[in-house]
């Protein structure tokens, strides 16, 4: 009994997801012009932003990319980076330039989504 019933669970673990379920509702995957945009828009978005993170700390675009952390994790992107920059620098970055980022991070995330929308209409 137990040996049936793991075998089914390892069959639907193995089963294709639906694209009812892979995908957003009346949305489909992204056709390759949609994505080159995408991928586009969030390089320039990216580097926007470890710029402007690095006029905040005086820091340079390399070291903010050095301390950017993984873009996979679910965590706060800012908050590892302000995190990461102190360690980097020796010192803590002060309110004003810790807020400076949030906003930076907060728009770099706005930009994001708004590239996404954009590419749907390609």
């Amino acid at each position: 009994m137990k040996r049936t019933i793991l075998l089914s669970l390892l069959v639907l673990a193995t089963q294709p997801v639906p694209s009812a379920v892979a995908q957003p509702a009346g949305r489909g995957a992204m056709n390759p012009a949609e994505t080159a945009f995408v991928a586009a828009a969030n390089r320039r978005i990216e580097d926007h932003f470890v710029s402007e993170v690095a006029r905040i700390t005086g820091t340079t675009p390399k070291q903010v990319r050095k301390a950017m952390p993984d873009e996979h994790r679910i965590t706060s992107t800012a908050m590892r980076l302000i995190a990461a920059l102190e360690v980097e620098l020796g010192a803590p970055l002060s309110a004003e330039q810790q807020a400076e980022i949030l906003e930076a991070d907060r728009m770099r995330k706005q930009a994001l989504a708004q590239a996404r929308e954009a590419a749907g209409g390609r």
